[in-house]
């Protein structure tokens, strides 16, 4: 049975390597339930923690380090994400039960059964004294699955009124909720690509959309995105930031034309593959054609430009509203994530869902380090 109030700090490393995200949550189930779909929840703080150059360039590189730097890095890394833990939670004064770290993604590759994230759990817990539990991917991966997406488990427990969920990060992940239970998968990569072109212009990224509106569309630099493979591919799946650097990201940064026409292109492949990602669930769980609510989140929701893409190309296959949630939801919905599926290890309940995996069973998933005891 769930038992008790667990408050969790959780932290996410995202593939866009803008920086670390915090966020507490509190997690309360509820009296005389036994399930864990029976749960109160409430936000309580967040921050961000951006990289430097240093570690911007250094992680980037990490997928073709040695073994020796890999493992340097993952040791120093976990004792960054701690200092960071500890500066906030000393400004903060939050009480909190344990810490649930994400990590940052070196490899992801379930076909060989491999999904790899570096932060040492151990290095946090030995730096803040506190309960660290970490490689929440793996166990899922050996039991056949694609450890990924994880976003699920929080779009079904703590947004249960949505329909759709779209979380715009990196790489853009989708979330459904089907009659036999949610289905999910990365549709393509999207911040990555577009932060990079904006990066072209000596800028950290697109903020609103505005270059990319400002831009005319490229038609053949759009059928050549859309023709990769992944993007046509059955889901359960999911990318890794590998791909979008080999075979996504590559297409943009060699095609001709002016920086605004390559953002303007690229969000109408992001909107073009979430529309398509829509169309197949609606296809394969033999969806009704709506109406549905779509909650959009991540860094990409706040491009306006994006997020009228993505609502054109949707309402050609179905009637579909898309909601933005509160600011800090926006920001910080993949580190509640991660707090959330640490309160239910906590709890010692499911906290992946095989329904999106594809896994061969559900998994309580995540190692523990323990800080003072």
């Amino acid at each position: 049975m769930m038992q008790g109030r667990k408050v969790v700090l959780g932290l996410m490393s995202g593939s866009s390597l803008d920086g670390l995200d915090l966020a507490v949550a509190a997690f309360e189930p509820l009296s005389g339930q036994q399930a864990a779909e029976a749960l109160r929840w409430e936000y309580l703080e967040g921050r961000s923690f951006p990289f430097g150059d240093e570690w911007r360039a250094r992680l980037a590189a990490l997928p073709s380090a040695s073994v020796k730097d890999l493992a340097v890095a993952d040791a120093a890394f976990g004792r960054w994400m701690g200092q960071q833990v500890q500066a906030f939670l000393q400004r903060t004064g939050w009480p909190v039960d344990a810490i649930a770290s994400h990590g940052h993604t070196v490899w992801h590759d379930p076909q060989q059964g491999v999904s790899l994230q570096i932060g040492s759990g151990a290095a946090i817990a030995v730096q803040t004294g506190l309960l660290t539990i970490d490689n929440f991917r793996m166990q899922d991966v050996q039991l056949g699955g694609q450890g990924a997406p994880l976003a699920p488990i929080a779009d079904q427990l703590l947004f249960p009124e949505f329909d759709l969920l779209l979380n715009i990060g990196g790489i853009a992940n989708l979330s459904a909720r089907c009659e036999n239970g949610y289905v999910a998968f990365d549709c393509t990569g999207a911040n990555q690509v577009l932060d990079a072109l904006a990066r072209q212009l000596g800028l950290p990224y697109d903020e609103g959309g505005a270059l990319a509106a400002s831009g005319r569309l490229l038609p053949d630099l759009l059928a050549e995105a859309l023709a990769l493979p992944y993007h046509k591919a059955p889901y359960p799946k999911s990318l890794g930031n590998d791909w979008v650097q080999e075979q996504l990201l590559p297409l943009y940064l060699s095609a001709e034309g002016k920086v605004a026409d390559k953002l303007h292109t690229a969000c109408w492949q992001i909107a073009r593959s979430v529309a398509d990602s829509v169309s197949a669930i609606q296809v394969r769980e033999a969806m009704p054609g709506g109406p549905y609510r779509m909650m959009a989140s991540g860094g990409g929701a706040l491009n306006t430009f994006l997020l009228d893409c993505i609502r054109t190309e949707c309402e050609k296959i179905c009637s579909l509203a898309v909601e933005l949630p509160p600011r800090a939801i926006i920001d910080y919905k993949e580190a509640v994530l991660m707090a959330l599926m640490g309160a239910l290890r906590l709890w010692g309940q499911p906290n992946v869902l095989p329904s999106v995996t594809g896994a061969r069973r559900a998994v309580c998933a995540g190692a523990v380090h323990h800080g003072k005891l």
